[in-house]
């Protein structure tokens, strides 16, 4: 399947990368942002490996995936279409509630 980043989700990404370049220097910021995308790019092989993701259960066709304990990939997929679209990178140090606007979005 194909992997495409929502303008949410690349927003999301800059931000990360931008936090750690300025609180951990620039190989900490490389390092987070490039096992996201590592993570992320798993899911075109297989879009089913994470669980459907529990603060967007009622809409029932989000699943996230954990990278490094910190963020989420919280993506869906179209079967139909061959893809997988990452929605957002979502830092679960955050209020879950916030998810809901995050994806709303999208």
């Amino acid at each position: 399947m194909v992997i495409i980043w929502a303008p949410n989700a690349k927003r999301n990404l800059r931000g990360i990368f931008d936090y750690y370049l300025d609180t951990a220097g620039r190989k900490i910021a490389e390092r987070m942002v490039i096992q996201i995308h590592d993570t992320a790019h798993a899911l075109g092989a297989m879009p089913f490996m994470a669980s459907k993701e529990r603060e967007l259960s009622e809409r029932n066709i989000y699943r996230s995936l954990v990278v490094n304990k910190m963020f989420k990939v919280i993506y869906r997929v179209d079967e139909t279409k061959g893809l997988v679209e990452i929605v957002s990178v979502w830092d679960c140090r955050q209020d879950p509630a916030k998810m809901h606007k995050e994806t709303d979005k999208v």
